[in-house]
């Protein structure tokens, strides 16, 4: 447990660690001012203060240059005066055009780290591949450890309790006697009873005996009961496999024998397979949840009862743009060669043939 407490722990980094690692720090800031100085005269001029709407303009502009827009979307007010450490420990702004490659993609490199270890990274990426939430898994690991440790502590693990141990013993004897002798009547069921309690020792083994033998006959029908479930999961699973051999095409219009067809590769009837028999911790597949989930429950009878339609009405749809384009194509070709036709009979007069122009 402790080693994926860890996994979930995530390491907060300092704002001054980050400017270390990263060589950049914060943007410095001028403080507000309605004053400028004019270099000339050394005169003070008061200015125009800009408005609230001229600041959201301003900063809603992006840059035409992918990389500067980026830059901008990261924080990066204005990529012409970034704050860089340089070889002296000095902080200076820099122009980010002016950096060599290498000091552009470490700080490109920086602004799109999130921060993430290798072990968070993999988390991640386990939670996504089985599908489940932060709080599945803590209750899967959570449950695992209490079973491990059951395991390891038998004797604190809580006994097996059976139907049966709800029946005192008078009511179990009496159910023993109506099942072995159906046609007594409730007066004879409670006199052999009351018969048998009269010697107390023999009927208590007599209740322990028959409370074993119940217990034995609910073990063995809940374990044909598991049998019987796994025996169907594997036949459905075998059917499923048959199925896929011949599911290699879905026809994009099923009112067509002529129509084209979409191929169905081998790694997309794995992932079908996989969506409709691979479980969850809680032992539910992908398919299962859905059809737990109203909307997907929803989405999934549109798809039975109108996607077929919607298919072969897209393919009706571009079937009939290509007829189109290919009779105006044939018009077009018709015409061409009809003036190709008309204009291969000239004949451009050699030098020799042409006359002299008359000399008047």
């Amino acid at each position: 447990m402790d080693d994926f407490d860890d996994l979930l722990e995530t390491p907060e980094e300092t704002q001054e660690e980050q400017e270390t690692s990263s060589g950049l720090g914060e943007p410095l800031v001028n403080p507000e001012s309605t004053l400028d100085v004019n270099p000339d005269t050394e005169e003070t001029e008061e200015t125009t203060p800009t408005t609230e709407s001229e600041e959201e303009t301003e900063e809603t502009e992006v840059s035409d240059d992918p990389i500067i827009a980026f830059l901008q979307s990261k924080g990066v007010k204005d990529p012409s005066k970034i704050p860089f450490i340089n070889e002296k420990g000095e902080t200076e702004d820099v122009d980010f055009n002016t950096l060599t490659a290498e000091e552009k993609l470490e700080i490109l490199n920086e602004l799109s780290d999130p921060g993430l270890s290798d072990d968070e990274i993999n988390t991640i990426n386990y939670l996504r591949q089985n599908r489940m939430s932060l709080n599945e898994i803590i209750n899967y690991f959570s449950n695992k450890a209490v079973e491990d440790y059951l395991n390891e502590n038998p004797d604190k693990r809580h006994q097996k309790t059976y139907s049966i141990d709800e029946y005192t013993d008078d009511d179990l004897y009496l159910v023993d006697l109506h099942n072995r002798f159906p046609d007594f009547s409730d007066e004879e069921l409670l006199a052999e009873l009351n018969s048998a309690k009269e010697n107390s020792e023999t009927f208590s083994k007599k209740v322990e005996a028959i409370r074993t033998s119940y217990k034995k006959m609910e073990d063995e029908y809940n374990q044909e009961q598991q049998n019987r479930e796994a025996q169907q999961a594997e036949d459905l699973r075998n059917n499923l496999l048959d199925v896929s051999r011949n599911f290699n095409e879905i026809q994009l219009d099923y009112t067509d024998d002529q129509s084209d067809s979409l191929v169905v590769e081998e790694a997309d009837k794995q992932k079908i397979i996989s969506y409709l028999l691979d479980t969850d911790s809680e032992g539910k597949s992908a398919f299962v949840r859905d059809l737990e989930n109203p909307a997907a429950l929803f989405e999934l009878g549109w798809l039975r009862t109108q996607g077929a339609d919607a298919l072969a009405n897209m393919s009706q749809y571009w079937k009939g743009q290509l007829a189109e384009a290919r009779s105006i194509n044939k018009k077009l070709q018709a015409k061409l060669d009809k003036y190709e036709k008309n204009h291969s009979s000239v004949v451009v007069p050699s030098e020799d043939n042409k006359k002299e122009p008359a000399d008047y």
